[in-house]
Order: C-alpha cells, then structure tokens, then sequence
C-alpha cells in the first residue's frame, strides 16, 4: 500500500515520507475506497468496442462516412492511462479504412504548460509516430475557431483542427472536481481544448464562487452546465471516460456517449468512492502523483477538503512540487496584499484563469484554519505569501500542529488524496 499507519508510525511510499506521531495521539488513517486494478485487456477492448452507453465507435465512423477523427486526451497532470484506451478508439477507426496519419491526438492541456515529447510518447505508447499527436494551444488565434455561445454567453472558441475533423472522441478521467463536480466528459473541450478567452469567462470569480460550484455538485452548479453546452457546440461523437484507484490503476471504463458515459463514471464514483470521516484535531493531507508536479495543482487536496477544514482543526500538509509553484498568476495575485481581504479583492478585481486556486483556497484560510506546510521546492516567503505556515518537513508541520493544539492528547487523521473521493456528507449529493 502507499500509505499505511502502523501504531505511531505513518509511511507514505510515493513520496518516501515518514512521520512519528507523538506519544499521547492516536494515529487514524482514512483513504478512497479502494477499487480492484483491470487487468484483462479484453475487458477494456469490449468496453470501448461493445460500449454500453451507446452506439459503437465503428457503426459511427461508418454512418458518417468519415475520413478524419480527433481524440482529445489529457495532459500528464491528469494521470489518464491514454494508451492502454486509445489503442481500442484507433482501431475501431482503422477498422473502418480511416487511414492512421487522418487520426490527431489532440492534447488539452487548457492553460497549463505543453506536453512534453516524452508525455507525448507515454500518452501513445506504440501507436506513437502512426497518429500525429500535438499540444492545444490557447492563446494562438489562427488555431482557434468560434462555433457559438452558451447560455451563459461564454464564447465557445475551440482548437480549429480537432474541430475540422469528421469525427470527435474524447477520452477523460472522471474525478471530484473542485468547482466542475467532477473533472472528465465535457471537460475535455471546456477547458481542454478551448481559447484563453472561454476559459477565462467559465472560470470567472462569479462562477467558481457560486454556492452550486463545489465537488460533487452537477444539479444547478453553473461552470458544470456551461461546459456541457460548450462540448455539445463542438460536438463529442463518442466518449470513453474511465476511474483510477488510489495507486493510479484503471478501474473502470465507461463508453459511449460523451454525455451518458459521463454520468455513469459520475455515479460510480458517487456510490463507490464515498469517504466516512470525522473531525479530528489534525488532519494530515498531500496530493500524491500526478498533482504533485507544481503547487498551484497540489493545493487541490486542501480545496477537497473545504467543507472539512476549519479553525478547530489544525492541518498538515506537504507535497514535494518539482516544478515549484509553477503559476505565475497566483503568486502575484497572492502577494497583492497583506491581509486576505485585500487579496481576495485584488483578485476578483484582476482576474485571471490560474487565480482560481487562490479564491478557493481563500475560503478555507477565511475559517481561520491553520495550515502547517513543508514544500522543499517552494520557497518559505512564496508559501507565507499564501498564508500558509512553512516547516521544513512534514514531521516538523506534525510536531508543530500538535504543539498548536495545546492538548497532550488527541486524534490526528492522515488522509492522503482527498480529491479522489467524496467525503460522506457530500456524497448525496443528487444530479437530476
């Protein structure tokens, strides 16, 4: 297992961590339910080629007498298992006569930074150098094209080579999300595959801040909807949208239409990843692998953990981040001032995409928690900057929480991955 409590010890093997829990405390360890890894690939090949919520891959290439498909996949932020499922999406085309070099993997990085070459080799595995492969890109106009407008008139300006293509499949991990519901599905046009622009507007503060905006909400939460309407302009023929268990093993598969394929990866998660917790006096979390890569994604599991955290309850957390904070928006946006206040409004006021972690992250600062952390790539001004308190190590931001407790004797709960489950009070959550 990766993590593991023995009496006072606590091990974390992904990212070698050990912490000694003081004498007098007791050790709990609570994590997402654990799912069994898939390891016939036949099961996987019937479950894209025999999809279960909708027509196959291969009766829709040939209704539509298609020439050209785009598969949009994630980058390596999103630990996506892309070539153990693309390899069944291709050779339903090829199966069809498309020919290998009119299938593009587009890769929909949003606003994050490109794949790399190797990324791009691992999202492929053998079919690389068969089917061209490329980075979304967001910012350049003459790659973008605009098909129209939500509800919510959020222009929808998207990748104008996965658009042009006869056919558009998506494949995406379907994950709670902190202000989404849940990531995958829609996703993977809204942000993936969209302009700065769109992203932008469907990431503004009145969005993400909506009381509906929260993980595991659909029903009424405004970014969900208007990324749905988003990826129904553009058009998703087919989607294949899977689950991952706590060591990043394909679990389940679920194909068809995007929309249905979605839903049911959604209510899978819902009944099968539910995490009973209760309020400890410590809680201990980390992101774990892929977020782990930068700060501004590994602040998620704090963000998955809004509902929990509080003044009452002091929290640990620690992440390694290689790529440091990696987010030159929300670095600014936090140094705007020295109260929370004054960079709450600062934020709000000159908003951009990657200053979306400040303000949720401001909700839970805004309780009063404290946040004891150790990040070896993070600077201790950078994480001060953040409100956080800096430690030079996870058993240093332990003992220190312990110490700000002022009890000799308590709970402290190691829950690593929080934004893999759903906490037990948000899990009832219902779509319609």
């Amino acid at each position: 297992m990766l993590y593991q409590v023995n009496g006072n010890q606590y091990s974390d093997e992904e990212l070698h961590v050990r912490m000694t829990v003081p004498d007098g405390w007791t050790a709990e360890l609570a994590q997402t339910p654990e799912l069994r890894a898939i390891d016939d690939e036949q099961w996987i090949e019937q479950a894209i080629c025999n999809p279960q919520y909708g027509n196959s891959l291969k009766t829709i290439a040939e209704r539509k007498h298609a020439k050209s498909a785009c598969v949009l996949v994630s980058d390596a932020t999103r630990a996506v298992p892309t070539s153990r499922l693309i390899r069944y999406v291709v050779q339903e085309l090829t199966q069809t006569g498309m020919e290998y070099q009119n299938i593009h993997a587009i890769i929909g990085i949003g606003v994050h930074r490109p794949a790399t070459e190797d990324e791009m080799r691992m999202f492929l595995g053998d079919l690389y150098g068969r089917i061209t492969i490329e980075n979304h890109n967001p910012y350049d106009a003459s790659g973008l094209i605009e098909i129209g407008q939500t509800s919510r008139n959020t222009p929808v300006i998207v990748n104008r080579r996965a658009y042009d293509c006869d056919l558009h499949i998506q494949i995406g991990k379907i994950e709670p999300h902190e202000f989404a519901g849940f990531s995958g599905g829609r996703k993977s046009v809204l942000p993936g595959i969209s302009a700065e622009k769109t992203i932008h507007i469907n990431h503004r503060p009145e969005m993400i801040l909506h009381r509906r905006a929260a993980i595991g909400v659909l029903d009424g939460n405004p970014v969900h909807e208007d990324m749905m309407e988003a990826a129904e302009l553009f058009r998703i023929d087919f989607g294949v949208n899977c689950v991952l268990n706590n060591r990043l093993e394909l679990s389940a598969v679920f194909a068809g239409t995007m929309e249905k394929s979605f839903l049911a990866a959604v209510d899978f998660v819902r009944s099968d990843l539910a995490v009973q917790l209760h309020s400890p006096d410590i809680i201990v979390t980390t992101p774990g692998q892929p977020l782990d890569i930068d700060f501004y994604q590994s602040v998620k599991a704090l963000i998955a953990l809004t509902e929990i955290l509080d003044q009452n309850m002091k929290t640990v957390f620690y992440c390694r981040c290689p790529e440091s904070v990696n987010s030159p928006d929300m670095q600014r946006a936090f140094r705007s001032g020295e109260k929370l206040e004054e960079v709450v409004s600062y934020t709000k006021a000159n908003y951009q995409i990657q200053m979306d972690h400040v303000l949720l992250l401001s909700k839970i600062l805004g309780k009063g928690a404290d946040i004891y952390t150790s990040c070896p790539n993070v600077s201790k001004d950078d994480l001060k900057a953040m409100f956080l308190i800096p430690c030079d190590s996870p058993q240093e931001a332990l003992l220190r929480a312990v110490q700000a407790t002022g009890k000799s004797h308590g709970t402290i709960l190691f829950y690593p991955r929080p934004q893999t489950g759903l906490p037990s009070k948000l899990s009832d959550t219902k779509r319609n």
